[in-house]
């Protein structure tokens, strides 16, 4: 509807809106003004018609069919209040109703004279008429209304209109946002416009700092990786003995870990562009078949449902990826049922186009307790999801935390 206010109102929305409610006001303002001065005029003439007939009878003339002359000049004095109701301010001129029957009258010297009017107004007659016009010119007041709003926002709200697409492009960069908003001649407009580019320019400065900071971090990491990974490989090889210690094994799942976590960082922040194809069954499986001992030390019952196993999902991210993504959701279930007293179990469902991991909790579903609980956090997680364009939720329901990865669509 035109008048009813939208739930997500834009400034073209508002001005329009108010536009019209101000047209519909003044109309019905000005069409009550129109009514009053018709019917003024109409009292005008018949006041007229009145002093005419009393110069009549000032010269021995007759009084018309429908005026009458009376004497008794008390039964005519009406009060403030009746007057005021037609509108009446002269207390020589008046008018009342009587019956079915209309009068207006004039006291003089000689009584009060006295016009049946109830068949000469002309208004009371033609008010359907006059109604009839008055909403006719309703519509194509409120349509030019409507148009004028229109063409008044093109122009008032161009500004923010440029403001509002720079915002909205995803990819514009810095440079093209200050050269679409450069052209604003609105001073007001222009200082807003100058805060939002140097915000801006403020936060591209710390994200190329943040990305160079962790692409040298990552880079960092992977020098002392290396050397532990060879040194491992030549204590294995010179003394096959230690190899078969625990403390070795998990040494060995630690440093395969960290190399994960800095392979992650590095396509986090890489500009390269490249096609990965992943089986999600296959880096499940290895996932699990390396923190077997995990699990079983959390006693984590884990259900595997895949009803299609011949339908394989694949995913658009690399495997290293997608393996500490699954190695953080795992730590995230063992934090939450170490705090669960029910059924401690990861359930895990996989269809062709998601898979979806669900555990059970007893936190409250807040961006502290549950959100951040695992490894480097859902901003992480988010981040790379959104980096090869996989689509990632996480909600929680009844006491069930569950995460889903899914095949994002191609928009149309």
């Amino acid at each position: 509807m035109l008048f009813n206010s939208s739930s997500q109102p834009t400034l073209l929305s508002r001005v329009r809106q108010h536009s019209l409610w101000l047209a519909l006001t003044l109309f019905l303002l000005f069409s009550g003004m129109t009514l009053f001065i018709v019917f003024a005029l109409e009292d005008a003439v018949f006041k007229d018609q009145l002093k005419q007939t009393y110069h009549v009878l000032q010269q021995g003339g007759s009084l018309p069919a429908n005026m009458t002359l009376v004497t008794q000049t008390d039964a005519f004095t009406l009060s403030d209040s009746e007057q005021l109701k037609y509108f009446e301010f002269d207390a020589h001129f008046g008018e009342f109703n009587q019956g079915d029957q209309h009068f207006h009258f004039m006291k003089t010297d000689l009584g009060v004279l006295l016009l049946n009017s109830s068949e000469l107004g002309i208004i009371s007659r033609a008010i359907d008429d006059i109604l009839v016009i008055l909403l006719l010119m309703l519509l194509p007041t409120l349509l030019l209304t409507y148009w004028f709003s229109n063409k008044l926002s093109e122009k008032a709200l161009q500004p923010f209109s440029k403001i509002h697409h720079a915002i909205a492009s995803e990819h514009l960069h810095i440079n093209e946002f200050k050269a679409a908003l450069c052209d604003i001649e609105e001073q007001d407009i222009q200082v807003i416009a100058k805060k939002l580019v140097n915000a801006l320019e403020q936060k591209t400065h710390l994200l190329q700092q943040q990305i160079a900071f962790n692409q040298g971090m990552a880079h960092e990491i992977r020098t002392p990786l290396q050397v532990m990974s060879h040194s491992m490989e030549l204590i294995s090889a010179s003394s096959p003995e230690i190899a078969s210690l625990k403390s070795y094994h998990r040494l060995d799942k630690a440093i395969a870990r960290m190399h994960r976590i800095s392979s992650a960082l590095l396509w986090l922040t890489s500009d390269a562009e490249e096609q990965h194809t992943t089986q999600v069954r296959h880096i499940l499986d290895t996932v699990l078949s390396e923190s077997q001992a995990l699990i079983a030390l959390h006693q984590i019952d884990v259900r595997i449902n895949e009803p299609d196993p011949l339908n394989a999902l694949k995913l658009p991210v690399p495997e290293t990826v997608l393996e500490l993504v699954i190695l953080n959701l795992l730590t995230n279930v063992i934090h939450h049922c170490q705090t669960s007293e029910a059924d401690k179990y990861w359930q895990i469902s996989i269809s062709p186009s998601q898979i979806r991991f669900c555990n059970p909790t007893v936190q409250t579903p807040d961006e502290t307790s549950t959100h951040e609980n695992f490894g480097l956090g859902l901003q992480l997680v988010t981040a790379l999801m959104d980096k090869f364009n996989v689509g990632f939720e996480a909600q929680q329901n009844n006491q069930v935390f569950s995460v889903s990865l899914s095949i994002k669509k191609p928009s149309p």
